[in-house]
Parts: structure tokens; sequence; C-alpha cells
């Protein structure tokens, strides 16, 4: 929710891709981490987006993970969409860095808009 650039780069790596899916009638994006960065770095709007039970899926012996949640987005503190997420990590120079990121969302209910609220 801070949208900071920084805060971003400890946990991403600008080159990875993104696939993001909005709710209809929002067509499909296509775009790299760091384009995504400076984009909803520059948002006015105030953004709360949230995970929850994440299923973490790990490569033991390797360093590739990858992590499958539900979520939900607040926008100016209203429930605007929900769905799901999906993080591809590598381990690189000992850190877990997310270089993947794709999520398909819809429009939440009534009672998400109460509940996740």
């Amino acid at each position: 929710s801070t949208k900071s650039r920084v805060e971003f780069e400890k946990h991403c790596v600008r080159a990875g891709g993104m696939s993001l899916a909005p709710p209809a009638p929002t067509l499909p994006r296509f775009c790299t981490i760091g384009s995504f960065v400076e984009h909803i770095s520059s948002v006015d709007a105030d953004i709360d987006e949230r995970i929850w039970n994440p299923e973490v899926m790990a490569y033991e012996s390797g360093n590739l993970a990858a992590v499958w949640a539900p979520f939900r987005a607040k926008v100016n503190g209203v429930v605007d969409h929900v769905g799901v997420e999906l993080f591809v990590l590598h381990k690189l120079n000992g850190e877990w860095k997310v270089t993947g990121l794709a999520d398909s969302s819809r429009r939440p209910t009534e009672e998400e808009r109460l509940t996740l609220g």
C-alpha cells in the first residue's frame, strides 16, 4: 500500500514478467514488474491489496518456488476486485525474489465487499 519503488525492489526483479487479468470488460495486460512498479507508484488512489491462505510449493534442492493465493484489492477503502494471484520466485544470491506474477480477478459480490473489507 506504500507504492514504494524501494520496497518493491527489495522483493521483486524489475525484469520479471506480469500477466494481469482484471475484471471484465478490461482486457488482460502483460508487462514487466518494473513497468508495473512505475505505473502503480504514480497512481493517486489509496490501494490496499491482501492475500490469505497461500499455497507454497518449493523445489527443495533448487532455487524455484511458487505461491498461489486468493486476494482482495481495496481502492480508496472499498473492495474493488477479488481473485487469485500466482507468484513465481527464484532464490538469487541467497534471497527469494519474485520473478513473475499472474493474477485473475473479478468484481466482488456484496457479501465479499462486507466480509473482505
